[in-house]
């Protein structure tokens, strides 16, 4: 940027002054804004001139006032300022977009090539530049013997005498405009006057132009944002209006006007009292937004119609002006008739699923006990003929037969209902130290028998150490239960599964495993194999089939131990495997030793135990009565609970094996009346029922019974239970 040169007084300045020292030959002014320059006396010539000039200035002014873009018309000024002027040259810059920058807007006396590369110049450069930079006139004489620097590329054109002057209008800087001749050296005063009047004309225009350019900007964007609103405000999905302070309706849309089912002209004019005579919820709203002037949100509004009721949101805005003055209110109504009734119906719905997955659930717990009726006199009747029935191969192949689809019977009853109790959270854990070594071991010992029947190989690999885990030990034995049952039940005879059971520190979980060498599984069952009734086998022959319940069970129950279970197959027989994972416990455990089951002693009749059966079933009780009678007990028993308290008071039995679902007097209602009488009171009560929920085995307990056994009952587990009571007495 040059420096900005002392301004010139305009007289006085002789040779060997401060202009001549810093610029050699050339002659070098500030000429001030509106100055009047005397720089020689005024001949009668220069006055005929003069006069021409204020014409020009007059004929200019008064185009310039009426042009929209000035710039457009300095060229044919300048064709009639170039004569009287004697200057062929002129540059008007205006400030670019980039900062400190000008661009040519229009010039005359150069080439092309000239506009092309002066196109674009920055404060500072060149002698325009300059001018932008200092925001001074610039007026240089005798150019071409002078060493001003930001001159050179003018004297490379033969430029000899430059005036520019800065365009400033309201102290903002908005271009410049210079004059320059390469045919003589110098400029009268009235020349520069006349020069320097133009530039101040030319910024005044442009200044006005552009506030005239930005207002009619402004306006057309003040239009569009009007037609935006009123577009907005006219087909808004939601009812608009505003009242004023007398709720007095001043605008409405369409969407309010449907809501009301009223024209919008039957609005416009009239008040809120006289549109809605009667009281309503939403008439005491906006007069309570009025008193208050506080914003209501999201009020509910129900309104009844002959149609059925209509719900409404409406919200309530105070409307100010720049005061603070209150003008009235802004409504926003919102109908939400069709989501409310569409909500009254989900939650009818969700009423009616909860009603059916409630009678659902009552359903499989009475199926439960039904089909546990049946079976228990079945399973019993297998134990009278194994002691009575002989030992014939066709016989035992019979009753073995029997027991195996008894007990598989017996376990998909079961499945069923642990998955009504997961489901409805009734299970509850109880979280004790568990050796999870041991519960494989047992398990699979259990299970050993069945892969052998089936000619499948059960290889079984485990820690020495113990391998603790906080857990219920009958639900972990069910799950390592449920995993062997699915293996055995999918691998085909000459297959092998394999169950492991190992430690990982890294994540301090214990892992089991167990795979198979069976049918595999599709990639699509993978993620749904452990949805409850997801079945794999869906073959016409149901041979592999269940109810799909096991592994559903299986990832409840770990899921409830804070572990995870993961299913894996490479594909159709390419066999399965499933890893579980549990957390270990946090701290080693020593071990439970657990006692080993009673045996029965042998006894004769007369020293046997006494037992009442009660028990509506009759096959049931027949088949039962003759069991014990097997086993040497002495056995009577009754049909109905008063016919079993009746009994108990003949027979005092030692133990009493009571049905809870009896006819007359149920067996709850039955055991109370035996600890109340003195001839029963110490008898041992046995429940026996096909209700196996915990709420039961509570109920069974406060009614005064010692042991609840889920039918259908065991005979080697009633056998144990038996002696162990004829142990003690």
């Amino acid at each position: 940027m040059a420096p900005c040169l002392p301004r010139s007084r305009l007289h006085g300045e002789g040779k060997g002054g401060w202009l001549e020292e810093a610029l050699g030959a050339a002659r070098w002014v500030h000429v001030p804004p509106n100055a009047k320059c005397a720089l020689a006396a005024e001949t009668p010539g220069q006055a005929r001139a003069g006069h021409a000039h204020l014409r020009i200035l007059a004929k200019a002014a008064s185009r310039l006032v009426l042009c929209d873009e000035p710039s457009a018309l300095l060229g044919s000024l300048f064709e009639e300022l170039a004569n009287d002027l004697g200057v062929e040259l002129y540059f008007n810059y205006m400030i670019g977009e980039e900062p400190n920058t000008l661009v040519l807007e229009s010039a005359a006396g150069i080439s092309p090539e000239d506009e092309r590369r002066y196109r674009t110049i920055r404060f500072g450069q060149f002698m325009c530049g300059t001018v932008a930079a200092t925001r001074m006139p610039l007026i240089a004489f005798d150019l071409q013997r002078s060493t001003l620097e930001c001159g050179a590329e003018l004297k490379k054109a033969g430029v000899q005498a430059y005036a520019g002057y800065p365009l400033i209008s309201h102290d903002r800087l908005l271009g410049t405009l210079a004059f320059a001749t390469s045919k003589r050296s110098h400029m009268n005063a009235d020349e520069l006057s006349l020069m320097q009047t133009l530039s101040v004309q030319v910024a005044a225009v442009l200044e006005r132009n552009r506030l005239c350019r930005s207002l009619r900007a402004s306006e057309q964007a003040a239009q569009r944002h009007l037609a935006l609103l009123q577009n907005v405000y006219s087909t808004a999905p939601v009812g608009l209006c505003f009242l004023d302070r007398d709720l007095r309706y001043v605008s409405v849309n369409e969407t309010l006007a449907r809501i009301t089912g009223r024209p919008i002209s039957e609005h416009l004019g009239r008040t809120l009292g006289e549109f809605i005579p009667e009281a309503t919820p939403f008439k005491d709203l906006c007069k309570r937004v009025l008193e208050t002037e506080q914003e209501v949100t999201n009020c509910e509004l129900r309104v009844a119609r002959p149609e059925g009721d209509h719900h409404w949101l409406v919200s309530v805005h105070p409307v100010r002006d720049e005061a603070g003055t209150m003008l009235g209110i802004n409504v926003v109504v919102q109908e939400v008739t069709e989501r409310k009734r569409a909500e009254q119906a989900l939650l009818a719905s969700e009423q009616a699923l909860r009603e059916a997955d409630r009678r659902k659930d009552e359903f499989l717990v009475m199926l439960a006990h039904e089909l546990r009726n049946p079976l228990a006199p079945i399973r019993t009747a297998i134990q009278v003929l194994d002691i009575t029935g002989g030992d014939a191969p066709e016989a035992v192949r019979t009753r073995d037969m029997i027991a195996r689809q008894v007990a598989h019977m017996a376990r998909m009853i079961d499945d069923l209902l642990d998955v009504s109790r997961v489901a409805r959270g009734k299970i509850e854990l109880r979280k004790e130290p568990c050796d999870l070594a041991r519960i494989v071991r047992q398990v699979t010992d259990d299970y050993a028998p069945s892969f052998q029947d089936n000619g499948i190989e059960l290889l079984v690999s485990l820690p020495d150490e113990p391998v603790w885990a906080a857990g219920d030990h009958t639900r972990l034995a069910q799950v390592i239960g449920n995993l062997l049952h699915n293996a055995l039940k999918f691998t085909d005879a000459g297959g092998r599964v394999i169950a492991c059971l190992e430690a990982d520190p890294a994540t301090n979980t214990a892992v089991i495993v167990v795979e198979d060498s069976g049918i595999g599984m599709d990639p699509s069952m993978i993620p749904r194999v452990f949805e409850t009734f997801s079945q794999a086998d869906s073959s016409l022959d149901r041979r592999r089939g269940g109810l799909g319940l096991g592994l559903s069970l299986v990832h409840s129950l770990i899921a409830m131990h804070g572990g995870s279970v993961e299913a894996h197959s490479e594909g159709p027989g390419l066999g399965s495997t499933f890893r579980v994972r549990l957390p270990l416990s946090s701290t080693p455990v020593p071990s439970i030793r657990r006692p080993e089951p009673v045996r029965p002693a042998t006894a004769s009749r007369e020293e046997s135990l006494r037992v009442l059966v009660v028990e509506d079933n009759l096959d049931t009780a027949d088949i039962l009565k003759q069991f014990l009678a097997l086993l040497g007990y002495q056995a009577e028993v009754a049909y109905t609970g008063p016919a079993g308290l009746a009994m108990g008071r003949t027979l005092a039995p030692d133990v009493v094996l009571c049905d809870l679902g009896l006819p007359g007097m149920d067996g709850y209602a039955l055991a109370r009346a035996l600890r109340a009488d003195p001839a029963t009171a110490g008898a041992y009560l046995i429940a026996q029922t096909g209700y196996g929920h915990a709420e039961d085995r509570r109920r069974a307990q406060e009614a005064g019974f010692d042991l609840h056994m889920t039918k259908p009952i065991d005979p080697t587990e009633l056998e144990r239970v038996l002696s162990s009571v004829g142990t003690r007495a």
